[in-house]
């Protein structure tokens, strides 16, 4: 956890150094740049997110506010399972989940004021489980794979540099939401 917590305190600065005025945060575009950090909902437990997006391209498909956006995403889970056992004693596995990756995000205001938006994550999925309690410690192991998930969203800007927004559908998580500090 320290690591995570480094890696996004690192992140933070880097992103902060360039920091660029935008004319309407609330609509997406060449110069936006937000970085988001929140929470979500698995199966599993309730993962921590940060990711950092900036505008790329414009009017693509020739359509007028149809906006590309480019960023990093770094997803945290854990859970606890207790297996347990016939004599009283508390044992099982903890787990735990970083993605790593990278999104692509098409944006397009349907509602006046609200950053709506829908886009893909591609990355890396770092699996751990340990064994804890009394009895015999089988062994720890690691595992890691290709991560992949779609996500739909909505931005919304109550003060020019902070705003809200909730996600849907899957990097880390089924739902989230959190802060987004605009660059």
């Amino acid at each position: 956890m320290k690591k995570l917590t480094f890696v996004l305190a690192a992140l933070l600065l880097v992103l902060s150094n360039n920091v660029m005025a935008q004319k309407n945060p609330a609509l997406f575009g060449n110069n936006s740049k937000h970085l988001r950090a929140g929470i979500g909902l698995n199966s599993y437990g309730i993962p921590i997110e940060v990711s950092y997006e900036q505008g790329f391209k414009q009017n693509i498909f020739g359509v007028n506010k149809l906006n590309l956006g480019l960023g990093g995403y770094l997803g945290y889970y854990g859970n606890t399972e207790s297996v347990g056992s016939w004599d009283g004693s508390d044992y099982g596995y903890k787990y735990s989940h970083i993605v790593i990756g990278a999104r692509g995000i098409v944006h397009y205001p349907f509602i006046p004021k609200i950053d709506t938006y829908a886009g893909v994550m591609l990355g890396y999925n770092i699996a751990s489980a340990r064994f804890y309690g009394d009895g015999t410690d089988p062994g720890s192991s690691a595992a890691g794979g290709f991560a992949f998930g779609g996500i739909v969203g909505a931005r919304y800007q109550f003060k020019s540099k902070w705003g809200v927004y909730a996600e849907a559908g899957y990097s880390i998580s089924y739902l989230s939401f959190g802060l987004v500090y605009s660059l």
